[in-house]
């Protein structure tokens, strides 16, 4: 019963394994090799290269719609291809202001010139 068991659970999750696309493979290295990126296991590899799969169809169908006239741009791939979108916004968008740094808004100044340089009235032509 036990080896039933562990066969099921074997067959479960050879299905339910992520279908990477085999003639991508030259594409992912050199995405990896370009970008320097190193993962530190098999499984988050295989997690990010999930992702940029999708990420790579997304692109290519938007610049097939771009080709149509449907869109004024295209799309390239980028050091952010092995993410998702959620973990795009969180890594870039993510700067929080501190409600001290706000208050101290009217204390700073944009410039200051130099107080030790002595700087000519004109410039002559």
């Amino acid at each position: 019963m036990k080896a039933v068991i562990a066969l099921c659970v074997l067959f479960v999750g050879a299905y339910c394994a992520p279908m990477l696309d085999e003639q991508l493979n030259s594409q992912w290295a050199l995405f990896k090799r370009v970008h320097e990126k190193q993962y530190n296991a098999i499984e988050e590899e295989t997690a990010r290269r999930t992702i940029w799969e999708a990420n790579l169809v997304k692109i290519q169908n938007h610049n097939l719609e771009a080709d149509l006239g449907l869109h004024t741009y295209t799309l390239g791939m980028n050091r952010f291809g092995d993410m998702t979108h959620e973990e795009f916004v969180k890594q870039m968008n993510g700067f929080k202001m501190s409600a001290k740094a706000e208050s101290d808004d009217f204390d700073r100044h944009t410039f200051l010139a130099p107080t030790n340089i002595a700087l000519p009235a004109a410039v002559g032509m």
